[in-house]
């Protein structure tokens, strides 16, 4: 072997040694970098969130707004607050759902604390969005309503998207027990019906389910609700 081959085989192992380096590096960088975006996304969605007038605003949506129609709303609500209000809170929920279409934020880790609102809000003006989608805007908040099951999924304080949500209000929060309330009542002689309400991308994440407990997708339980014996015990879990 000459001396050429052998610097020819160092400066290879060099280069190639190198080349690992860089690549790790430069993966350790688009790491940090995504993760600086992705705190400044979701600090910046919370600020909005938290911000006193926006609170206000979906305040009037979920506990005052009275219109049942778009019709009735854009007749009293025209270039006033109530418009304004409509707007910035739906447009807040939708660009939180157009965030997470384009996979730019983990829905399960901010829903978690926005979602019982989401749905409040639009149980008050999904049938003046359906209609104004007819009249006006026909993607109006779309993002938004494609939201609703993640939702669901974080935050279910009465079975199925039917029940009326006001947030954290007491006589609406579902009661809660522990593991070992539960498995006193399930070897009991009338053991509640278990009701995994986990999203299928959960459920493919992670297929184990509770022995005997009935499957339905969230944004199925109404749907469904049939099979659910009107007179047993139910008891909830999901992802």
């Amino acid at each position: 072997m000459t001396i050429w081959t052998i610097i020819t085989a160092i400066a290879t192992v060099v280069s190639m040694v190198a080349y690992i380096i860089t690549a790790l590096y430069i993966r350790a960088e688009l790491k940090a970098i995504e993760k600086d975006r992705y705190l400044s996304v979701t600090s910046e969605l919370f600020r909005i969130w938290m911000d006193p007038e926006f609170m206000k605003a979906q305040s009037w949506l979920i506990y005052k707004m009275s219109e049942p129609d778009w019709h009735a709303f854009v007749a009293n609500h025209r270039g006033d607050y109530g418009e304004m209000a409509f707007q910035r809170v739906g447009a807040f929920y939708d660009r939180i759902g157009t965030l997470v279409r384009l996979k730019l934020i983990n829905e399960m880790e901010i829903l978690s604390t926005v979602g019982g609102f989401a749905i409040a809000v639009w149980q008050k003006i999904d049938p003046l969005v359906k209609e104004a989608r007819r009249i006006e805007n026909s993607v109006l908040f779309d993002d938004f309503e494609a939201l609703l099951p993640s939702c669901y999924e974080c935050y279910v304080p009465s079975l199925g998207e039917g029940g009326y949500v006001k947030p954290f209000s007491v006589d609406q929060a579902p009661p809660q027990i522990t593991v070992q309330t539960l498995h006193r009542k399930l070897n009991s002689r009338t053991p509640p019906l278990l009701l995994d309400v986990r999203q299928p991308k959960n459920i493919a994440d992670d297929p184990r389910k509770l022995p005997g407990a009935l499957v339905i997708p969230p944004d199925e339980v109404e749907r469904r609700y049939a099979e659910l014996p009107p007179t047993k015990e139910i008891a909830v879990y999901c992802a």
